[in-house]
């Protein structure tokens, strides 16, 4: 374990600050260390991704990039969804907003004209997992751009994904001084939150992530797109926040949340993935 830390120190922006300054030795370190390649990540402003189940048999699934939106609402019949899709274009830039969502089966939409938004229903129910894609696009739709991607696991093999609370989020903050962006999995009582400072060293992702329990259980946090993954697993009786090394990453942050039972034998793991791609 590399790390413990009091589960009522929460994440306040002074704890942010001071993991700033706890990580600004290590960040460092690698910068002294590491070759410099020749490419810097773009700036992540304006761009975000959630999804949640909000209650009895709703999701909502949102995502965000500069000029484009999507807000999804769906219902989930147990594990069998429906999804009505709003895409909406939100800047007067001569392009549209463009979505490719996969469930069922593949189907494209497009939004164009500022503060334009086109509704799409009728889509196929499914027992699929969904990925969705939100990028901007020219007129001709040849053009796709500043591509943000979220995914939403099925709750058809694993009832417990569609227990109220459950999700997934993550955003890049908009001129705060700590860390570029967080990303935050909830999954029954586990919460696994990470972190990250782009650009440090050039071209990488510097993560930290904290593995929260809120009630008795067990749970594990994994960064998984680090090699090696940087992960931490613990099972407890009271509030606790535990959190692996910090590590960095090149291109997108995938975080994986896992739950199971303090009790019974080989009992089931419930997880839930994330990715935080890299802005372009």
């Amino acid at each position: 374990m590399a790390g413990v830390l009091s589960h009522h120190s929460g994440h306040s922006p002074a704890m942010r600050l001071t993991r700033v300054l706890v990580v600004v030795a290590t960040a460092a370190a690698a910068v002294a260390i590491a070759p410099s390649p020749a490419f810097a990540i773009p700036s992540g402003d304006g761009w975000s991704g959630s999804w949640k189940y909000t209650g009895g048999s709703s999701v909502q699934v949102k995502l965000d990039v500069p000029g484009a939106k999507l807000v999804a609402n769906g219902w989930d019949a147990l594990g069998t969804r429906a999804f009505v899709l709003n895409v909406t274009d939100t800047v007067a830039d001569g392009k549209c907003a463009y979505v490719k969502w996969t469930a069922a089966a593949t189907t494209e939409h497009w939004s164009c004209g500022n503060g334009t938004t086109v509704q799409v229903a009728g889509l196929p129910t499914s027992t699929n997992a969904v990925t969705a894609v939100l990028c901007r696009d020219s007129l001709t739709h040849d053009n796709k751009t500043n591509c943000n991607v979220i995914d939403v696991p099925s709750s058809a093999a694993d009832a417990f994904i569609r227990t109220e609370g459950n999700g997934a989020q993550w955003a890049y903050y908009d001129g705060y001084a700590g860390e570029d962006w967080g990303a935050w999995i909830t999954i029954g009582d586990v919460h696994f939150d990470y972190f990250g400072w782009d650009d440090w060293p050039a071209g990488q992702r510097l993560i930290e992530s904290y593995l929260t329990f809120l009630e008795p259980a067990c749970g594990s946090g994994t960064v998984q797109s680090a090699s090696p993954p940087a992960t931490v697993s613990d099972c407890v009786d009271y509030d606790l926040s535990v959190s692996p090394p910090d590590t960095h990453v090149t291109g997108t942050a995938w975080g994986v949340g896992c739950t199971w039972s303090l009790r019974g034998v080989n009992p089931p793991h419930h997880c839930i993935k994330l990715r935080v791609p890299q802005p372009s």
